[in-house]
């Protein structure tokens, strides 16, 4: 652009010389180019100088931007080495994340694992262990209620060890001192308790008959059952350790247990509380009662019909004596009703029927007197024996709240013991019912018979009376 200019410069320059008519075209054009000439050799002087000024500054400044274009790309690969490294980083978290989750839930379990077999252990104590083993079993179940010992699987550990060294200790059987009731006396007794697998025997230390051990329920101390067939110079030799026999219970104590759930009539009386008394009380009463009516029913003598019909045969009013005779023969209840007719015999047959019913009404009411008691003892006797076994049954579930389920056999002992006042209440209602029925059948059947002879006494004087008019018609 700048040759451009200079070129249109020159022209201009030359058009005015020559309207100025100066010079001529010739000279103005010389000395134009001359003049162009000289200013082109200028310029490009000055653009070789930029040129090379231009060459001088790009160097440092290629060089300087590509040690920038260098420091760009060795960030661009630590940025990207950095970012590798954290997702690397982040990778390794979440999988460090996992296994301490999986180490958490390994250690729970095995912590778990050793509080439930510390527990099952604890159950399965022999008989006598837990006088010199229950410290040490509580101590460690008490380290799993302190969330500060529960850190790691120290504590699951040291059970793991403890069971461990009890299983090698029982293997081949171990002897230790304790104490332990006796059964029959329930006295104290220190000794030695000689554990073989399952069984547990124990000898005083005064000596004497060794016996076998079980636990009781209700007690910490178990109790010993005296094996007098066991000779104490054979059970001393295997408490020392050396050969000998012993007596192993078949059951496995449960024939034991089975006996002492049996016990005495009035220990299973106590199982039903206060209820039960109450019903045996009851019960009791109704016995006397029905004892009372069986005397009444005895007492109730109703004759036969022949020896009835005999009697009636020789009752007339013209022969009272011999009539009053023939009553007498009667039993005691026959008699009471013809000693009435009799009295009554010359009277009208409303009065003399009217004086038989009044005999008859006051039997029924001497002989039917106490049934209605023992119909009412029948039917609340078992009420009162379900009423024992609510209150013991809202008592052992109140328990069952408080303590749980753990033990189901302890649970079926507590039900079978509240079940004990429904038993009871059955035992005395359904011999009071079978007795109410017998005795009301009894005396109402003599009643009917007594009804019956009522009327036959009163047939009997009426047909007398008409014999009698038709021969005092037939005389006149």
């Amino acid at each position: 652009m700048k040759n451009h200019f200079s070129a249109h410069v020159a022209v201009l320059l030359l058009l005015a010389v020559a309207l100025h008519g100066e010079e001529s075209i010739d000279d103005a054009m010389k000395r134009a180019t001359l003049d162009y000439g000289q200013r082109l050799r200028l310029a490009n002087e000055e653009l070789t100088q930029a040129r090379e000024r231009l060459a001088r500054e790009k160097a440092p400044l290629l060089k300087a931007m590509r040690v920038a274009e260098d420091r760009i790309i060795a960030a661009q690969t630590q940025i990207t080495r950095l970012e590798t490294g954290q997702e690397q980083a982040m990778e390794n978290s979440r999988k460090l994340g996992k296994t301490a989750d999986t180490l958490r839930k390994n250690e729970s379990y095995l912590n778990t694992l050793a509080h439930d077999s510390l527990t099952a252990f604890e159950e399965g104590l022999l008989p006598g262990e837990r006088q010199f083993l229950g410290e040490t079993i509580q101590t460690q179940q008490e380290q799993f209620n302190e969330p500060a010992k529960l850190a790691g699987s120290q504590n699951a550990t040291e059970i793991a060890n403890f069971l461990l060294d009890r299983v090698q200790q029982s293997l081949g059987g171990y002897t230790m001192a304790g104490s332990s009731l006796v059964e029959g006396d329930n006295q104290m007794v220190r000794g030695t308790f000689a554990f073989a697998g399952p069984e547990t025997f124990f000898l005083p230390e005064q000596g004497g008959v060794a016996g076998t051990v079980r636990m009781r329920a209700g007690t910490v101390y178990p109790i010993t059952y005296l094996l007098p067939e066991w000779k104490p110079s054979a059970a001393e030799a295997f408490f020392r350790g050396q050969m000998g026999t012993i007596y192993a219970d078949a059951s496995a104590g449960k024939a034991l247990r089975l006996k002492e759930t049996k016990g005495t009539v009035w220990q299973h009386i106590n199982k039903g509380g206060v209820v039960s008394y109450a019903i045996i009380c009851v019960g009791l009463f109704a016995l006397v009662m029905v004892l009372l009516k069986i005397r009444d029913l005895a007492r109730m003598a109703v004759d036969t019909p022949e020896a009835v019909q005999q009697c009636l045969a020789v009752i007339t009013k013209d022969n009272r004596p011999a009539a009053l005779q023939s009553v007498r023969s009667l039993k005691a209840t026959t008699r009471e009703l013809f000693h009435a007719g009799l009295l009554h015999l010359d009277e009208s047959k409303a009065l003399l029927e009217d004086g038989l019913n009044a005999v008859l009404l006051r039997q029924r009411l001497h002989y039917e007197r106490r049934l209605p008691l023992l119909a009412v003892i029948a039917t609340a006797a078992p009420l009162m024996g379900l009423l024992g076994t609510v209150t013991g049954m809202v008592r052992t579930f109140s328990l069952i709240t408080v303590f749980g389920t753990g033990n189901a056999g302890k649970l079926a002992s507590g039900i079978s013991e509240v079940l004990v006042a429904t038993e009871l209440g059955l035992i005395v209602a359904i011999p009071t019912l079978i007795a109410h029925g017998f005795l009301a059948h009894r005396i109402q059947k003599n009643l009917s018979l007594l009804e019956c002879y009522a009327v036959e006494f009163v047939n009997t004087v009426q047909r007398n009376e008409s014999t009698v008019k038709t021969k005092e018609r037939v005389s006149a």
